[in-house]
């Protein structure tokens, strides 16, 4: 399977005072919707992450880095520790994802 590294998500995430977003979860889907999408955790994609990803006491993935589908669009969600819906960011393709167009225009 073919993977790219995710535009987001991979670096820390915080609150809104700054501090590290502990216990807060990334849901991913398949773009535009509410079905459930597999992220991986390796540049070969062969180790599926949770779904939701949980944030370590450091604002970070605890399984490591988020790598996407090649050729899919996903839509990722981030919720606080207790799952309010903090951020929504939907037609995520991965870094270089030459497989997938966007019609923007």
């Amino acid at each position: 399977m073919t993977v790219k590294f995710s535009p987001i998500f991979n670096s820390q995430v915080v609150d809104s005072l700054g501090n590290p977003a502990s216990g807060w979860k990334i849901n991913s889907y398949v773009a535009g919707s509410s079905t459930p999408q597999l992220t991986y955790t390796t540049s070969v994609g062969d180790v599926a992450q949770s779904n939701p990803i949980i944030l370590n006491s450091l604002g970070f993935p605890t399984t490591g880095q988020i790598w996407l589908t090649s050729g899919v669009s996903y839509k990722l969600v981030l919720t606080d520790a207790s799952d309010v819906v903090q951020k929504t960011e939907d037609q995520i393709t991965g870094i270089n994802d030459t497989t997938v167009t966007i019609d923007q225009w």
